[in-house]
């Protein structure tokens, strides 16, 4: 399993080395079945739930409880969570504050909800919506308030861009011309370049998007070099695929996919931290009351950059030692990639002005958040305070995408609402909008400073270097095994205390 950080990537799906025979060839930019494990979903649309929720559609486990519904994990889970939530409303942990336990006991429950995945974890954040005036911390309409901070407009307008990338199939083609122009490419250069792409289109599009972008084009591409090369195998040995030299060289193949796979996975879940936009748990950050205010789009870039970028070569280091060493022989021919490219062709066509476009938009929508500071001293009210910020930007050039007439389909926009409503991942407005709820309860139950005042004390004696990592070792070996959407939610809340 190659988990995200947002992420996301994103990226929390089984990549699977292709192999078949070479005249049985399934083209894998249709057949999802060869990019992740055999138990997941095969629609593209499942399989993007599936990223953030492997035990809801692990499609052939057992679950034997609530009539078939529930795998083992999961009845222990509600079990689990809900005595957790009768523990702490029975005990006061901070007698200073009568509701802190109670506010405790909810954000435990969603918490293991989230991890074992008792419900869908979109449906989950809807628990402290229900919880928390039930429970008489705060009002329903000051909870309810919290789903909605300016941070998910921001989400939207990026997305939607996302999308419009996603309709123009611009990124494959990007990808293939990069690679044409280079020509025959040899194994480690292809996957710096396979890796460098998916980190790059990371910042600025979701990461489970670029993954599900580009994965299939790679598969394609390692799917036709093998059957490329167990025909010329055929072609040098009289119909004899039992060449040793033959046989190495798919086998070289075979190996260098499963590293490519893991590429694809690790350098979007890189290029995820360069941005707050990159991946969710970035987005969980950023709507965090005090946060949201001093940290915006390009301040976290010109911190998170560096960050980024080091994780990306160090993963394409390790990966090239696991899998490109000693397959040096190994060349992707430009016969190949012409292949891919023509397969691209028959089903887009050449170039369009829409992909021109979009490319642009995207473009103007980078350029926007960058110069935001610029707009802060422009736009404001007689008083001096700022009336636009990274969400009002980011959203002009996606409203455009609507405006802007297709080239391809002639009387409808370059982005049509169809392509949103099919594509758009409505589920996780509602699981960042449960962070901030959770945040929101923390605060209204007082919560919050007693927390703080704890967790002052037990690191008073601690170094902050030493704290950070101690923060950072938690949260990387708790997210190998539970979604790093579902911790972020979970953690940033109490640490923000």
């Amino acid at each position: 399993m190659a988990t995200d950080l947002e992420s996301e990537t994103s990226t929390e799906m089984s990549v699977v080395a292709p192999s078949r025979a070479g005249t049985l060839l399934q083209r894998a930019s249709t057949n999802f079945a060869l990019q992740r494990a055999s138990t997941l979903p095969t629609e593209a649309r499942e399989l993007r739930h599936a990223a953030t929720m492997p035990i809801t559609y692990d499609m052939e486990s057992d679950r034997p409880f609530l009539c078939g519904l529930w795998k083992a994990q999961q009845l222990f889970g509600c079990l689990f969570g809900v005595a957790l939530l009768v523990t702490c409303a029975l005990i006061e942990v901070i007698p200073e504050y009568s509701s802190a336990s109670k506010m405790l006991g909810i954000a435990l429950l969603c918490g293991v909800f989230w991890v074992f995945e008792v419900i869908p974890i979109y449906i989950t954040a809807l628990l402290p919506l229900i919880l928390v005036p039930l429970f008489k911390i705060t009002s329903a309409e000051i909870i309810s308030a919290a789903y909605w901070p300016q941070i998910q407009m921001l989400f939207i307008a990026m997305y939607l861009m996302d999308i419009a990338l996603e309709v123009s199939h611009l990124p494959r083609r990007a990808t293939l011309k990069l690679m044409l122009s280079v020509g025959v490419m040899r194994p480690g250069v292809l996957l710096f370049a396979t890796m460098f792409l998916c980190w790059f289109l990371s910042m600025f599009i979701n990461t489970v998007a670029v993954t599900l972008m580009i994965t299939p084009f790679a598969v394609g591409l390692m799917n036709a070099a093998e059957e490329n090369q167990r025909n010329a195998a055929l072609e040098s040995d009289g119909g004899s695929e039992s060449s040793d030299v033959g046989k190495t060289l798919v086998k070289d193949i075979q190996l260098f996919s499963r590293g490519l796979m893991l590429g694809i996975a690790y350098s979007s879940t890189s290029g995820g931290i360069a941005t707050l936009t990159g991946s969710i748990p970035n987005r969980i950050l950023a709507g965090m009351g005090s946060i949201a205010e001093e940290v915006d789009w390009i301040t976290w870039f010109e911190f998170a950059l560096p960050i980024s970028f080091c994780t990306f070569l160090v993963a394409w280091a390790m990966l090239h030692l696991r899998y490109v060493r000693g397959t040096e022989g190994l060349k992707i021919s430009k016969d190949v990639l012409d292949a891919e490219y023509h397969e691209l062709l028959r089903e887009v066509g050449p170039l369009t002005r829409d992909e021109v476009l979009v490319g642009c938009l995207q473009f103007v929508q980078i350029v926007l958040l960058v110069v935001n500071p610029f707009f802060d001293s422009i736009i404001t009210t007689k008083y001096g305070v700022t009336l636009v910020n990274d969400s009002v930007l980011a959203a002009i050039p996606s409203v455009l995408l609507f405006v802007v007439p297709s080239s391809v389909r002639p009387g409808q926009s370059v982005l049509t609402w169809p392509d949103v409503h099919d594509k758009f991942d409505f589920g996780l407005i509602l699981l960042i909008g449960g962070g901030f709820a959770i945040s929101a309860g923390f605060n209204e139950s007082g919560l919050t400073e007693g927390i703080g005042t704890w967790f002052a004390g037990l690191t008073s004696s601690l170094h902050p270097f030493l704290l950070t990592l101690l923060i950072t070792f938690i949260g990387a070996v708790c997210t190998q095994f539970f979604s790093a959407i579902a911790f972020a939610t979970t953690v940033l809340p109490i640490l923000k205390s």
